[in-house]
């Protein structure tokens, strides 16, 4: 199996027949998180995780610990080996609906620091990540794993997602170009699910978008999974609200409202490889290019 593994990875992230890699250039990367250092190096935002909410340089080496957990140990966020090649680091976030909340609700996740590298708008981006989520398919709530948080307080939905719900995963898209966004004036489309998703390996999503309300702009949404294009989307992407700053989370969030947690998995584990933003100002990039870049130690 692990061999298996290794082979699509390998074929997943290589580039095509006598195409090159374009590194990544550091001036470019708006944010980024990196396993393979120590959490004391990880200037990237913060973290919300088991009531707290702290810089992540602060994070103690240690990582965030609470009380036992139903699969052993106490972590809930830090720095762990790599399931698939232990010479590498993962950070793995945990949750129980025992857990105290955050920030209102149930999460551990990191975010982007939405005053230094809040998510471009009106600007061609990549956001790329590689995830490895254990084995939900049996599971009736919504957990979502990747956001474009909307930047502001008004209750409005993730601008995009990457989420489990009822053993599906999904990519879900949301936008109003409405003056005055409010719930009731936001158009929900989910752009990619499956049900067919295998647990327990390593998943690279590699996401190219122009978030913008105004038409002119071009605005779109292509995304990537494991090398396949499976969301190719253009129109209004995100909200009206140019004093608000949306900005990148990881993790786990598991909103409260109409949403109980399934007791039958009480214990959610998430694992991050690489997770990055960044800009590309001369169309230097391609999808390839960042499924290697966030699956590099």
């Amino acid at each position: 199996m692990k061999l298996m593994v290794s082979l699509m990875t390998a074929l997943v992230l290589a580039p095509a027949s006598g195409a090159r890699a374009t590194p990544v250039a550091a001036q470019d990367i708006l944010a980024q998180f990196v396993p393979g250092i120590s959490l004391s190096q990880q200037a990237f935002g913060n973290v919300q995780c088991y009531g707290l909410i702290i810089p992540s340089q602060t994070v103690p080496e240690q990582g965030i610990n609470g009380t036992p957990l139903p699969q052993g140990g106490t972590l809930r966020f830090g720095r762990v080996p790599d399931p698939v090649d232990t010479r590498r680091w993962a950070l793995r976030f945990t949750l129980m609906p025992t857990d105290p909340l955050t920030a209102g609700s149930y999460r551990c996740e990191t975010a982007f620091n939405s005053s230094i590298s809040g998510l471009p708008r009106g600007r061609l981006f990549w956001h790329a990540y590689s995830v490895y989520l254990p084995d939900w398919r049996s599971t009736n709530d919504e957990q979502q794993l990747a956001q474009w948080h909307a930047g502001d307080t008004s209750g409005l939905q993730p601008i995009y997602a990457l989420l489990s719900r009822d053993g599906q995963m999904r990519l879900v898209m949301r936008t109003s170009s409405s003056p005055t966004p409010t719930p009731s004036t936001v158009s929900t489309q989910v752009l990619w699910s499956t049900n067919s998703w295998v647990p327990n390996q390593w998943i690279t999503v590699v996401t190219q978008a122009l978030v913008s309300t105004d038409p002119a702009a071009s605005p779109f949404i292509r995304t990537w999974i494991n090398g396949s294009l499976v969301v190719n989307y253009k129109g209004p992407v995100g909200y009206n609200q140019p004093t608000a700053q949306p900005y990148v989370k990881h993790g786990i969030y598991h909103w409260t409202n109409l949403n109980p947690w399934d007791m039958h998995l009480p214990q959610r584990n998430v694992l991050f490889r690489r997770a990055a933003l960044v800009l590309d100002p001369n169309r230097s990039y391609t999808a390839a290019d960042l499924g290697l870049f966030v699956n590099t130690p």
